[in-house]
C-alpha cells in the first residue's frame, strides 16, 4: 500500500506541479486512512469499498471538523481517481458525499481593536542587545502589522515577500506565491507605506555579513526570513487589553481588514480581488457581518426601529465565534 502512496506523491508532485507542502498533506490524509483499514484488518486497495470510506468520514467527525473531514475525502478521491487511471476497476470514493460545510462567520476585531493590536509598544521581555537593535525589531513589527491589516495579506504571503514585491511609490504590493500559486498585486496604505518606509531605513541593521543580499523583506535577528511563528508571535505579545477576550492571530488582521473595508462601501467584487479569493462566495461571508453592523445603526438611529428582538438598541449583537485559521 504505501509503494502506491509514494507512486502517487510523485505523480502530484512531477506531473500535477504541486508544492512540497501539499504533496505532504495529501500523503499525510492517506496514510492516516491505510491506519483506519489496517484497524479493520484490510491491507490490499482492491478491498477497499464505499463503506470503508463512509465509516472513516464518521469516525474522525466526531473529533475534526467538517471542513477538515472534506479535505481528507478529497484526498483520496484524487488518490483513487489516480488509480483508476493506472487500470483499478473502480473508485470507491466516487459515490461518497463530503459532510454539509459549516458556515462560521471569521472572528471580528473593531478598527479600536486593530489600531491598538497595531501601535502597541512592543513588549520588554529579552534582552534587545542595544537600543539601534531594539528601534529595528520594533520598526519591523509595526511595519508587518501595518502591511498585514492595509493590505490583507495572509501570514504566509507577508513572510514571503522579497523587497521587489515592495513599490512604495506606487503605494503597491505583489503577492507572487499566494494561495493556490495565484500572484496578485495590492494597495498599501499611506500609515502602512509610512511604517514600511521607517522599517527600510533600519533594515541593514540586521543583516548578516553571510548573506548581505539576502531578498526577503522581513528579516529576524539572524539576518533570515522572518517566520510566520514570529509573526504570531507578534501578535500575541500584543493582544493584552483588548476586548474580544479569545485569541487573536494575523489572520483575523486580514478578516478585520476585509469586513472594515465592506462597511466603508467599498463592492464585493474589489475586496475579492484584494484578498485574493478564487470564489466570490468566500468573500461574501464578510457580507453577513457588516449586515449585522447596519442593523445595528439602524436600531441605534431610527426612530421606527424599534423591533421585539431589540430590546436594547445600544445592545450589540454578539458574533458567533469560529476558528481564524480556516477557511480561506
Amino acid at each position: 500500500m504505501e509503494r502506491e502512496l509514494q507512486a502517487f506523491g510523485e505523480y502530484l508532485e512531477r506531473t500535477r506541479g504541486y508544492s512540497r507542502h501539499t504533496v505532504d498533506s495529501y500523503l499525510r490524509d492517506l496514510r492516516q486512512f491505510t491506519a483506519f483499514l489496517r484497524a479493520e484488518g484490510v491491507d490490499d486497495w482492491q478491498a477497499v469499498d464505499t463503506l470503508h470510506l463512509r465509516r472513516f468520514l464518521a469516525q474522525g467527525l466526531r473529533r475534526c471538523k467538517r471542513s477538515t473531514m472534506s479535505r481528507k475525502l478529497a484526498s483520496l478521491r484524487a488518490f483513487f481517481a489516480f488509480r483508476q487511471e493506472r487500470g483499478a476497476a473502480a473508485n470507491p470514493a466516487a459515490l461518497v458525499s463530503p459532510p454539509r460545510p459549516e458556515r462560521p462567520l471569521p472572528r471580528r476585531l473593531s478598527v479600536d481593536e486593530v489600531f491598538h493590536l497595531v501601535e502597541a509598544p512592543r513588549p520588554r521581555g529579552r534582552p534587545y542587545g542595544g537600543d539601534r537593535l531594539r528601534r529595528t525589531l520594533e520598526a519591523r513589527e509595526r511595519a508587518a502589522l501595518e502591511l498585514l491589516y492595509s493590505s490583507g495579506l495572509r501570514v504566509g504571503e507577508l513572510a514571503a515577500l522579497d523587497l521587489e514585491d515592495l513599490r512604495l511609490d506606487l503605494g503597491l504590493v505583489t503577492v507572487r506565491r499566494g494561495k493556490g500559486g495565484r500572484s496578485r498585486v495590492v494597495p498599501v496604505g499611506g500609515s502602512a507605506a509610512a511604517a514600511l518606509q521607517d522599517y527600510l531605513r533600519l533594515r541593514p541593521h540586521l543583516l548578516s555579513p553571510r548573506h548581505p543580499d539576502q531578498p526577503a523583506l522581513f528579516l529576524n535577528r539572524r539576518g533570515g526570513r522572518l517566520s510566520t511563528r514570529s509573526l504570531q508571535r507578534m501578535v500575541d505579545q500584543r493582544r493584552a487589553g483588548l476586548s474580544v477576550g479569545r485569541r487573536v492571530s494575523p489572520h483575523s488582521l486580514r478578516h478585520a481588514m476585509a469586513t472594515h473595508l465592506l462597511e466603508g462601501g467599498a463592492d464585493l467584487r474589489s475586496v475579492q480581488e484584494m484578498l485574493g479569493h478564487k470564489s466570490l462566495s468566500t468573500t461574501q461571508k464578510y457580507t453577513h457581518l457588516t449586515v449585522d453592523h447596519l442593523l445595528a445603526v439602524y436600531d441605534r438611529a431610527h426612530p421606527r426601529a424599534a423591533r421585539p428582538e431589540a430590546d436594547h438598541a445600544d445592545t450589540p449583537r454578539p458574533e458567533p465565534e469560529a476558528d481564524p485559521e480556516k477557511g480561506d
